[in-house]
């Protein structure tokens, strides 16, 4: 219990880390785009590029939620939490 308790804190921290520089990153684009009068589509590159970064934005905070609450949760069988949250993990740094 105390090794998973451990592990679920670890991949909670992780993933508030990378929630907060994709959020971080974001809004320094938001500064560049209001400076110098363009848009967030053409300094990404499209509109894809600005939807995937939407995307990751909304992965990480998705990833932030679902580990925060297996840390505070009870849960008997560990290893499908696990590795449940190491994809949802590998998919965020994607």
């Amino acid at each position: 219990m105390r090794k998973s308790k451990f592990i679920n804190g670890t991949i909670f921290i992780l993933s508030l880390i990378c929630l907060i520089i994709s959020y971080k990153l974001f809004w320094n684009l938001g500064i560049y785009v209001d400076e110098f009068n363009t848009s967030p589509d053409v300094v990404l590159g499209g509109d894809f590029w600005l939807y995937m970064n939407w995307l990751r934005l909304g992965i990480s905070a998705m990833l932030c939620i679902l580990s925060g609450i297996n840390l505070f949760r009870y849960e008997k069988e560990y290893i499908s939490s696990f590795s449940t949250y190491t994809c949802l993990l590998i998919i965020s740094f994607l």
